[in-house]
């Protein structure tokens, strides 16, 4: 049976949310005007088990209106080992392959959506990149170019927001072919 932390990640709105807060902190009113089509109820719910399966904290607490309003942020860094994959079965990655890429979808049709329907523009000028190759490498190739590449994207997600900076998801998929 898959680990707890990979059930709460392999699910849609749960992903969302930890993709959300990847590299911000964000109240569950934000989260909400992020992830649309989500009732606020329903995303509660989401927030509260990732809080309970500690991979959100909560950051700050602030009283609003006799209320109080936290704000959510990554408890770590979610990564699934290979023992939090042992005893997924074929259907259980089907699934979770199906929630990763609807989960990008989602992003990139916020993007489109802040465009106008008959506005032109150009997605590379707005720094969107796609790319879809094969590599050829051994395994020992393989683990030093994974290794290369968290090491690259992790120098850069502890980032804060500022002038000039803008987030950008990112996201790769090696697929043994």
């Amino acid at each position: 049976m898959p680990s707890l932390k990979t059930n709460l990640l392999i699910h849609p709105i749960r992903l969302q949310i930890v993709t959300a807060l990847s590299n911000r902190q964000m109240t569950a009113r934000e989260l909400a005007d992020f992830i649309t089509r989500v009732p606020l109820t329903t995303l509660y719910r989401h927030i509260n088990a990732l809080v309970d399966g500690g991979l959100l904290q909560i950051a700050s607490e602030t009283q609003v209106r006799g209320t109080v309003e936290r704000t959510y942020a990554l408890a770590v860094r979610p990564s699934i080992s290979a023992d939090d994959l042992r005893g997924m079965k074929k259907q259980d990655y089907q699934q979770a392959f199906m929630i990763y890429l609807s989960s990008l979808m989602s992003i990139a049709q916020r993007y489109l959506d802040r465009k106008g329907d008959d506005e032109e523009f150009n997605p590379l000028d707005d720094g969107m990149e796609l790319s879809l190759g094969t590599l050829n490498l051994s395994d020992e190739e393989f683990q030093d170019l994974n290794r290369r590449i968290l090491d690259v994207i992790l120098s850069s997600a502890d980032n804060p927001p500022g002038a000039g900076r803008k987030p950008r998801t990112f996201t790769y998929l090696f697929i043994p072919e």
